[in-house]
Order: structure tokens, then sequence, then C-alpha cells
């Protein structure tokens, strides 16, 4: 009798393991991502390789989308955003899975590959305007993630962070932030935020005032929104450990 109510036991517990894994929540991450003159080569990639290891780790059902840190985003981002959807119907020993995976892998380098290495302009605002459009389309029932991966140095032609007399210090830069997230309408619901800084050849000579004013700002814009962040320091390590690194197996 204790036998077979052992195995019981088992079968139920096994039915169990199998039912969570068949109502697992899918995740959509939306990756923005700078590769601009500023990051420096060895972050980039760093930075890029963190992505191509996310991609081999897509579950089924997941979506990721990388949008790049451009110039100009609303006149650039339209063509340079990749989009990845891993089937959700399962095949024999999941060789969609693996079919999804080495296609996703050549679009993702053929991405990466027209990235162009000399941009020196920065529009995050505007990249991550394009980030907020597409969390807007994705499945309300999926895990929406969105991971910013910068030295966060707005560079769009108006606003230079590195020069800027709004960055001087933290008080103007919050000012700033309230009129910028007036202007872009910036909001973020049901998303999850992560900020992963990336080493930067413009960051590191900034006086200890002006990098604590970049902070003070996007901390407040992404306040105006209604999300609370904070930039971390290891960007390239959030992008290779999601869930311990920001999002704390949140899925």
């Amino acid at each position: 009798m204790i036998s077979t109510n052992a195995a019981r036991y088992a079968a139920f517990v096994a039915l169990l393991l199998l039912t969570g894994c068949t109502h697992r929540t899918p995740v959509a991450t939306v990756i923005v991502i700078d590769t601009s003159a500023s990051i420096t080569p060895r972050a980039e990639r760093a930075a890029l390789g963190a992505v191509g290891e996310q991609i081999s780790h897509l579950g089924r059902g997941d979506r990721l989308i990388l949008i790049p840190i451009t110039g100009d985003a609303q006149n650039d981002a339209g063509g340079r955003i990749l989009r990845l959807s891993a089937p959700t119907q399962r095949e024999t020993y999941n060789n969609d899975l693996r079919r999804f995976q080495e296609q996703s892998k050549k679009q993702f380098a053929a991405w990466a590959a027209s990235l162009d290495p000399y941009q020196s302009r920065t529009d995050i605002l505007g990249a991550l305007d394009a980030a907020r459009q597409e969390l807007a389309v994705l499945p309300k029932n999926s895990n929406r993630r969105l991971i910013v991966v910068s030295d966060f140095l707005e560079d769009d032609g108006t606003y230079n962070f590195v020069s800027a007399r709004s960055l001087a210090n933290a008080t103007s830069a919050r000012e700033l932030a309230g009129r910028l997230h007036n202007q872009h309408g910036f909001t973020l619901q049901g998303v999850s935020l992560c900020l992963g800084r990336l080493e930067s050849s413009d960051f590191a000579p900034l006086s200890a005032q002006r990098k604590e004013a970049v902070q003070a700002f996007w901390t407040a814009y992404f306040a105006a929104g209604g999300v609370q962040a904070e930039i971390h320091f290891d960007g390239t390590g959030i992008l290779a450990d999601t869930e311990r690194g920001c999002f704390g197996g949140k899925r």
C-alpha cells in the first residue's frame, strides 16, 4: 500500500510539473542598445555577444525586439528594428525551436553588421519612443520587459548631455527631464524596466557633478512615466543574466 501511494504521489507531482511547463508565461523583451562611437569596442562586443546568448535561450512563445540607438531615431529606427518571435506550436524533438534559433542568429548577425560603427549622435529619447510603440503592441498576457543599455549621454542635435548647461547639476537635470517628458509623453504600464551602463569614452572624463546630473535626469524622466528605475553599473552583465541582474526571476 505504501509503494502504491508513493507511485500515485510521484505521478501527481509529475502532472503538476508538466502543467506548470505548459502554462509558462511567454517573455517579451525589448532591448534598446547603444552602439555609437562613444561606446568602447570592448563593451559593444560584450553587449552584442550577450544578446546573442539571449537568442539561444528564447523559449516557446518568447519575443525579442532589438532597437539600436541612432542619431535620429524618428528617421532611422523604422528600418533597423529587429523583431524575433519564437514559435508557439511544438514540433517533435523541439525542431521548431532549433530552426528558429538558427535563423534568428543569422538575422541578428546581419542586423549587427548593418550598424554604423562611426555614428556619433545618440538619440536615446527617440529610441525610447520607438520602444514604447513596440511594447504597446506586444501581447498583454506576456511578461513585457524593457532593457536599455547605453552611456545615457543624449546627443540628438538639440541636447548634448556632455556639455549642456541644463545638465550642470542634478536640480536643473530633473527640471529638464520634466519638460522633455511632457514633450514625449513617455509612459510604461505593466512593463518591467532595467537600465544598464555601457563603458564609454565620453562618460569617463565627466565631472562627478555632471555624472550625478545624468543619473538624476533619467531617474526623473522614467519616474514621470510611472516607473522607478536606476542605472545599473554593469550593462553587459545585465544582458548576460537578466533574471539575476535586473528582473529577479520575474517570468
